[in-house]
């Protein structure tokens, strides 16, 4: 069984807000909020890679939490450096020599990914203590003449600690799931990053919805990858009744790794006192990974 004891997360340095890009390309004004919901994005500054949040995020990391790090598992899409991984910098910058570092070329489903290798770590050795760093900087890689997506995509960081706690939390429910021949729908390809709307929307009703409606009955919380208005706005249209499933896309944009972190932190007093709960990321793969934890 496992806990999480403390998030923390660090956005991009600069803000860019959605009447900028509908200046540059003649649109309406607040059409962008009406069609994505997202009311601003935050992007990364010239200097700020997804190794350089990742590190950032870590400064708040207090000396009582990096005690006795076992494990450090990085997660990214977008380094900056092909190798060594986000962990093995982190686990530079944190004095810690002992330690596994594992990296994860994941997206949307990157923190779902990683809980559950956290839990399968923990559930094998119950002293283990990790340290899960999300990064991603989609803004460097998106062309600015993109208004499709350019819009969506928020860069940021986030640092969670996982632990054995035997009043925790014990995973009695997972599910990943890859789409065939998806793989080109959301790529970043020759330093240049591209998706398939459409793709996405059949993702959340072919797995998504489904698994969902399946698996959340008496839930006291459904905690979703926050894809933006439409995808959201679909899901919850979909489920039985009216649970508990808060957003932020409106605030932060679509955070990618970052984005399930982010939405724990905000509610993470909830969260921890919940008995059954949810979590699932979906994007890149295509693919889904579902988590479902009881107490």
């Amino acid at each position: 069984m496992i806990n999480i004891s403390r998030i923390y997360y660090k956005l991009g340095g600069k803000i860019e807000k959605n009447s900028i890009i509908e200046k540059g390309f003649r649109l309406k004004k607040n059409s962008i909020y009406r069609l994505t919901g997202i009311n601003k994005r935050f992007i990364s500054a010239k200097n700020e890679t997804s190794e350089k949040l990742a590190l950032e995020v870590c400064k708040s990391l207090k000396t009582k939490e990096i005690s006795k790090i076992s494990h450090i598992i990085g997660v990214t899409n977008t380094p900056s450096i092909q190798f060594p991984g986000i962990s093995n910098y982190v686990s530079n910058s944190l004095n810690l020599n002992n330690v596994h570092c594992i990296n994860l070329n994941s997206g949307c489903t990157g923190y779902v990914d990683a809980l559950i290798l956290a839990y399968d770590i923990i559930n094998f050795n119950k002293k283990s203590k990790i340290l899960i760093v999300t990064a991603d900087t989609y803004s460097k890689y998106i062309n600015k003449n993109n208004k499709s997506i350019r819009p969506l995509f928020s860069d940021g960081s986030s640092a969670s600690i996982i632990y054995y706690d035997k009043n925790g939390f014990k995973s009695t429910y997972r599910r990943t799931s890859n789409i065939s021949n998806s793989q080109k729908d959301l790529i970043f390809e020759k330093k240049n990053i591209r998706m398939n709307g459409p793709a996405i929307i059949s993702l959340i009703t072919t797995y998504v919805i489904p698994e969902l409606k399946e698996h959340s009955r008496n839930v006291d919380g459904i905690y979703l990858h926050q894809a933006g208005k439409i995808a959201l706005n679909l899901i919850k249209e979909n489920l039985y009744k009216d649970y508990f499933v808060p957003t932020n896309f409106e605030k932060y944009g679509n955070l990618v790794s970052t984005s399930i972190p982010v939405l724990l932190k905000e509610n993470l007093k909830k969260f921890n006192k919940s008995k059954k709960i949810l979590i699932c990321g979906f994007g890149v793969g295509l693919s889904m990974s579902l988590l479902k934890l009881e107490k």
